[in-house]
């Protein structure tokens, strides 16, 4: 499960790509890069970085794209701070950050091996998918106003380091989600053809960016794939949107490419952590488990881990599957499913579950 991204060092396209990429959009609608620049004054701190980014700087834009504008700010009492822009007839949309925030959380992606059953929760999970978005438009977007040391950070990000965390998150996204569709295929077929599809697509923006294109956004795989010229990837993805008529043939075959394009699951171990908005009673033999107690689902047995915490209420490597009952939390949305390399002590363990 090893991830090399051959393409890493083309991932980054040069600064004069970038301007005509950026001027041509511009040209279009009237602007310059000025007006794009007083964007970034709005009043909630002196930007420290100011980045034009997306679609548009990747190179995949059309006449219907806004153009994003990334602004860090040294502002304690900020943490994210959106506004959409039309003053000047075309859609800018201004993203402010709290500079150090996104320094802390961009040197998290390479502090420890990732992903850890210890560290693996919903939370954690979206904060790294946010992080790698942010990170990812960043370094692949136009710096329009840069202070020091911001401006040497953000040369930085553009080393090889940020092409093997992309290429790492898809690839085990991708088995999360092919694990997810195996799981619900009995009992919710459609919901399964929908997962297998994601982690299809996971897979090739993976492929894609082994290749060198790592612009996050994951609805761009398709121009990805063209770029690189990939017409098997480009197969597999038409084939993949396709309306599942036949999930249970459908979704076995859509796996088996899955695995074709990022090879096995293991050594990663599923693991089930409570959904957000999870509640429990216990009642004599069973658990009655509640979601925004709008829904409810009785599990025959005691003992599972308080929603408060992070406990695990079961692990088991890739392959397996938990106990019906606990698989039914999942089915029902009351269990998040993440995928982990086991931590030392377990890496031996079969499974591990609550008592019951």
């Amino acid at each position: 499960m090893e991830t090399t991204s051959a393409g890493a060092a083309t991932a980054f396209p040069e600064s004069g790509t970038l301007e005509k990429r950026l001027d041509a959009f511009l040209a279009e609608r009237g602007l310059d890069r000025d007006a794009v620049r007083k964007e970034a004054d709005q009043g909630v701190g002196a930007p420290a970085l100011a980045v034009a980014a997306g679609s548009v700087l990747a190179g995949f834009a059309n006449h219907r794209s806004d153009l994003d504008l990334l602004v860090l700010v040294e502002n304690d009492r900020l943490n994210r701070f959106p506004i959409q822009s039309h003053e000047h007839g075309t859609l800018i949309d201004v993203n402010f950050r709290r500079a150090s925030a996104v320094r802390d959380a961009t040197a998290e992606l390479t502090a420890e091996p990732w992903p850890r059953m210890s560290t693996v929760t919903e939370e954690a999970w979206n904060h790294r998918r946010r992080t790698l978005n942010t990170v990812g438009r960043l370094a692949l977007g136009l710096p329009l106003l840069t202070s020091r040391p911001w401006d040497d950070w953000h040369a930085g990000l553009r080393r090889p380091w940020l092409a093997d965390v992309v290429e790492q998150w898809w690839t085990v996204e991708a088995h999360r989600l092919a694990q997810a569709a195996r799981w619900l295929l009995g009992a919710r077929p459609m919901a399964a053809a929908v997962r297998a599809r994601e982690a299809l697509v996971a897979a090739l923006n993976a492929r894609a960016a082994a290749g060198g294109e790592l612009y996050f956004a994951a609805k761009w795989v398709g121009e990805k794939l063209k770029r690189l010229g990939d017409a098997e990837g480009l197969t597999l993805l038409r084939a993949a949107l396709r309306p599942p008529l036949a999930p249970h043939e459908g979704v076995p075959e859509c796996l088996a490419a899955v695995e074709r394009l990022i090879g096995a699951a293991a050594p990663l171990h599923a693991v089930l952590r409570w959904s957000t908005g999870t509640g429990t009673t216990p009642l004599d033999d069973r658990t009655v488990v509640d979601r925004w107690q709008l829904r409810a689902l009785e599990v025959p047995r005691l003992g599972l881990p308080p929603v408060e915490g992070d406990g695990v209420i079961w692990s088991g490597p890739a392959g397996t599957a938990p106990p019906d009952d606990l698989l039914s939390l999942f089915v029902h949305n009351m269990a998040w499913l993440g995928v982990a390399r086991p931590d030392p002590a377990e890496a031996g363990h079969p499974a591990t579950e609550v008592p019951a």
